[in-house]
């Protein structure tokens, strides 16, 4: 078994989130672009046409399912559903629906066929299943029949299912599944509970059903567990990804199951075999199989795949390369972004000297610097590796040449980012005056970009420093600048604020949204049109609406702290928008909501992304001075830290990123005891750092106040500190250790 890709079908322009497959083979997609696809299979190759889009509904599409034809529908009927809590039926032959259902009161996010001809179960946000029949109106209308509700789980009911002994089947937020049988006759016409089935320990996801009495689960736990509904027994829990599992789909024999879900994992297992396809994106949202066994996957990048183990439907050897060169640029570019995955924090490769719980178990350790990722063989009884996540010898290709690094540069807000190129044998000092000739940039960018390259491309200063062209610019002709001893530091003094701008967008608001479907009664839930209108907060050149932002703002007080997290990371990415950050620099209001987050140590998380609004905030003249008029309040919350208060890496990142902004910030000012007082401050946090680019900013902040004309002192402890990290062998933390260089030789000079 080794399934490899078949074609592309690129259409929607938002994730696709659901799929199914109609009993002639038609795929049916659905995604956030409000919008029903039905691909037609290609006669004369592996293709797919579409042949049809419906756009009826008036939110984001969330799921489908197709009944097969029957006495009551002749051509069958897709079925769709979304966030707005409606379900619409389609034939292939009409664009107007046949069937509208408007019954649940919240969003429907799965359909599934019913045992019977003509009925669906239909899951909900309510926290509801619903069994319905399908009769017909008229010549071109039908009705969905209510048969029975599923009540009884606490949160949203993310899949339901009927097996073949008629049962039905839930799965909810709320971590349970519960097994019902229909109850006819009742008032209500609710079904009775006769079995809740626990052992996930986060959402249950979605379902899929097996043999008679046996059925599937998959959870944001990252398992798949094996049910039998007769004794509630868990037969076998499946450890196969590395993080949620949203999508579950088991072919007609039962020979095969695939799992879609984070981290850009589709996992298919058949018996014993195990093959993970890892995907140029994020979320694989949603999984289906065709009657040949091909797979299809529908992910966040709006782009619906098929992988085929039959040569003769699979890709060419270009389109195959082309693919797999997709996803280990992903690959690299996931590994240097920065605030991504803790390196330093995975176990060592001394954690495979334990065996493995289960077969196909996944373990990510830190093997010589890289994130590598190992499966328990249960057979052999040994780790096998499964995929190296980082590739020294991957480049990036641009223009059909290859480049050990490719930045996108932001040189103007709303411009479109500029691509900086650099490999490693290149003179950064060239690469930056070409840069700038390409660009039509003034000249006053010089130092800066090639200070860029130097620092993340990871350069010793010392070294490229020394590098001599004859001190002429091979584009130009002129004398090219070249740094000289004179200059105090390749990383200070710092010039330009930083800013926390990565973001998934996708994956920050899909957890806003399931949280928002999983709140209890007693907080505020947003609507549909309340998460549409935060959510284009985040657009480029929106013009904000003021109610919206309020909004936003109003959640950090009105949500449960725990899952507040998303929330504050849409503040952080909205105050880049100058309108934005004017709104909430007004009144203080930013300040007033967050400083109650970033004093409470019991949550780092929340205080860390709260540190990361303070940062962004400071891109923007009123946020710079809101910033200005409150600093010493945070301050005194950060000289009060402890380093058992430190423990998180992302924490220390962001802390050390407010101080060197705030030494950016102050140095433009005369004011001497603010400027000790901040290097104070500085001082006595690096000594409680762990993580060595908070460590580096730290130091950065230090080595930009001390440039000033008149520059702060530095306490003994301090000194001792920088003395003990030169004297350090050379390693990974070289870029500290040549800034501790700089710095001695500035307390030197002014001697």
């Amino acid at each position: 078994m080794e399934y490899k890709l078949s074609t592309v079908l690129v259409g929607h322009t938002l994730d696709v989130r659901g799929l199914t497959i109609t009993n002639d083979g038609f795929i049916v997609s659905v995604a956030r672009d409000r919008t029903v696809m039905l691909w037609k299979p290609n006669s004369e190759d592996n293709g797919f046409t579409n042949v049809h889009i419906f756009k009826q509904h008036q939110g984001f599409v969330m799921c489908v399912t197709a009944l097969n034809n029957s006495e009551i529908l002749p051509f069958g009927i897709i079925l769709s559903g979304g966030n707005d809590k409606q379900i619409f039926g389609f034939v292939p032959h009409s664009f107007e629906p046949v069937l509208v259902e408007t019954g649940h009161k919240g969003a429907v996010c799965k359909l599934n066929p019913g045992v019977l001809p003509d009925t669906f179960i239909s899951s909900s946000w309510d926290s509801t299943a619903r069994l319905w029949k399908i009769i017909k109106e008229s010549e071109k209308r039908y009705l969905a029949v209510l048969i029975s509700i599923c009540n009884g789980h606490s949160m949203a009911v993310w899949s339901a299912i009927q097996l073949s002994t008629k049962h039905l089947i839930t799965g909810s937020a709320d971590k349970t599944i519960h097994v019902h049988v229909i109850v006819f006759g009742k008032h209500d016409k609710s079904t009775t509970i006769i079995k809740k089935l626990t052992g996930h320990t986060d959402c249950v996801r979605d379902l899929a059903s097996l043999k008679e009495n046996e059925f599937l689960s998959c959870s944001n736990d990252a398992t798949v567990k094996h049910w039998n509904q007769l004794t509630g027994e868990c037969l076998q829990t499946f450890h196969s990804h590395p993080s949620y599992i949203y999508s579950l789909w088991v072919d007609p024999l039962n020979s095969i199951f695939v799992t879609g879900g984070e981290d850009r994992y589709v996992n298919v297992q058949q018996n014993s075999e195990q093959q993970v396809i890892l995907h140029p994106a994020q979320s694989i949202w949603s999984v289906a199989v065709l009657p040949n066994s091909d797979i299809v996957t529908g992910s966040s990048d709006g782009v619906i795949r098929i992988f085929s183990t039959d040569f003769k439907r699979q890709a060419s050897d270009e389109e195959l390369t082309a693919f797999q060169q997709e996803v280990e640029n992903v690959n690299q570019i996931a590994e240097k972004e920065n605030d991504e995955l803790s390196i330093e924090g995975l176990p060592g490769p001394d954690k495979l000297l334990i065996s493995g719980k289960t077969d196909n178990e996944l373990v990510t350790i830190n093997e010589n610097g890289k994130r590598v990722v190992y499966k328990w063989l249960s057979d052999k009884l040994i780790w096998e590796k499964v995929e190296d996540f980082t590739n020294d010898k991957i480049k990036v290709a641009h223009e059909g040449k290859e480049y050990d690094y490719m930045w996108n540069v932001d040189i103007q807000d709303n411009m479109p980012s500029l691509k900086l190129l650099y490999n490693k044998t290149e003179d950064p000092w060239s690469v930056a005056q070409k840069f700038i000739h390409t660009n039509s940039l003034p000249q006053s960018y010089l130092e800066t970009i090639a200070k860029f390259i130097i620092s993340n491309a990871k350069l010793n200063p010392n070294e490229v420093s020394a590098v001599s062209l004859n001190n002429v610019d091979p584009y130009t002709g002129n004398a090219r600048y070249v740094p000289t001893s004179s200059n105090p530091s390749a990383f200070f003094p710092q010039t330009d604020y930083i800013k926390f701008d990565h973001g998934k967008i996708d994956v920050i608001f899909n957890k806003l949204e399931s949280f928002n479907a999983e709140l209890k009664e007693e907080f505020y839930k947003l609507s549909e049109n309340e998460l549409l209108s935060i959510l284009s907060l985040l657009q480029s050149n929106v013009d904000p609406d003021i109610d919206t932002v309020n909004l936003l703002m109003s959640l950090v007080c009105d949500w449960p702290h725990e899952i507040l997290f998303p929330v504050l990371d849409i503040i952080r990415l909205a105050v880049r928008n100058k309108n934005i950050n004017d709104i909430l620099s007004s009144d203080d209001i930013i300040i007033k909501k967050l400083l109650p987050h970033i004093q409470n140590i019991e949550n780092p998380i929340n205080q860390m992304l709260s540190i990361r609004c303070l940062c962004n905030l400071m891109f923007h003249e009123k946020g710079e001075l809101l910033i200005l008029k409150h600093y010493e309040l945070i301050l005194i919350f950060i000289q009060k830290l402890e380093k058992e208060n430190l423990s998180q890496k992302h924490l220390q990142v962001a802390i050390a990123t407010f101080l060197l902004n705030l030494s950016v910030m102050i140095k433009q000012s005369e004011d001497a005891m603010a400027i000790q007082n901040i290097t104070n401050t500085i001082s006595a946090l690096c000594l409680k750092l762990s993580e060595p680019n908070a460590i580096k900013r730290c130091f950065v902040a230090i080595g930009t106040l001390l440039s000033l004309k008149n520059p702060p002192t530095l306490s003994t402890e301090i000194q001792d500190y920088i003395e003990l990290i030169i004297a350090l062998p050379s390693s990974e933390t070289s870029d500290i250790i040549t800034c501790c260089k700089d710095i001695k030789n500035i307390l030197r000079n002014s001697c």
